[in-house]
């Protein structure tokens, strides 16, 4: 299984923990700050790896937060290509729900710990 976690930096240090939890559980995340070498596409590598996946983890980002839309629009891409997307509200606060991708199911981290906010993710990704 591999995914792809789409973030912004905002929450890089929320999404690390979680990358890290769901690798322990044995899925292999491609995360774009950590995978992707500089002087490469970058466009063309996360269209690349998109594609790869099976999955993409969204950590919802923060309204308003410079380059939000990155993230939705990774979201829409892996849509678009059939991707399953989860998202990840990491707190509610300033935060909304991607009611406009279509069959996304959405994971509150609020006082959670990551461990159990990464296995719940996991556990979403085994075939019914």
């Amino acid at each position: 299984m591999k995914a792809f976690m789409s973030y912004n930096s905002k929450d890089a240090a929320f999404a690390s923990a979680l990358r890290e939890s769901i690798e322990r559980d044995g899925v292999s995340v491609f995360d774009p700050a950590r995978d992707t070498p500089s002087g490469l596409d970058l466009f063309a590598r996360l269209r690349d790896e998109i594609e790869a996946s099976d999955v993409l983890i969204l950590v919802v980002p923060e309204t308003g937060t410079a380059n939000a839309n990155t993230a939705f629009f990774e979201a829409g891409a892996a849509k678009a290509l059939g991707k399953k997307v989860l998202a990840v509200m990491p707190d509610a606060r300033g935060r909304q729900s991607p009611s406009d991708i279509a069959d996304l199911a959405i994971f509150e981290a609020a006082n959670k710990p990551i461990d159990d906010v990464a296995r719940a993710l996991v556990h979403a990704l085994e075939p019914a």
